[in-house]
């Protein structure tokens, strides 16, 4: 009995964006309101933006690394640009790297009907961060 009442709470504290960022962020980017529910430990909120169609969310350790989250319109296939895939929590992930930058990314359909590319990157290096880890935060995107 205990356990049904605590845990609620445990796992609403443990999202990674504030309850009042995602309040704001379905009031601007209904159609595009999607969110990651795990983050890479130590990574902490930041802000957010919604432009051009793009929602924008940032996330920073202690050390300055960053790592930003995409919502975009998805132009041709999904898979276009990858340089390996990953099956993680039912969800098929791509990632690359380019120009300092490497990104997970998985699409999906928006509430209007259209296609999305969600998109974790980050300029850390892959030796630092294992493309994996962006990929589980791409894996655990859901619609808030």
């Amino acid at each position: 009995m205990l356990l049904t009442l605590v845990f609620p709470a445990a796992a609403q504290a443990a999202r990674p964006v504030p309850e009042q960022a995602v309040l704001a962020i379905d009031r601007k980017a209904a159609t595009r309101n999607f969110m990651p529910t795990r983050m890479l430990i130590g990574f902490t909120y930041v802000s957010w933006s919604y432009r051009g169609g793009v929602l924008r969310i940032d996330f920073r350790n202690k050390a300055g690394r960053t790592v930003s989250w995409r919502v975009a319109p998805m132009n041709g296939a999904c898979d276009r640009g990858k340089q390996q895939s990953f099956q993680l929590a039912g969800n098929k992930v791509w990632w690359s790297q380019s120009g300092g930058v490497q990104r997970a990314w998985r699409c999906v359909f928006g509430q209007d009907g259209k296609p999305l590319r969600l998109t974790a990157s980050s300029s850390t290096p892959p030796t630092k961060l294992a493309g994996v880890g962006l990929g589980t935060v791409v894996a655990s995107a859901r619609r808030y």
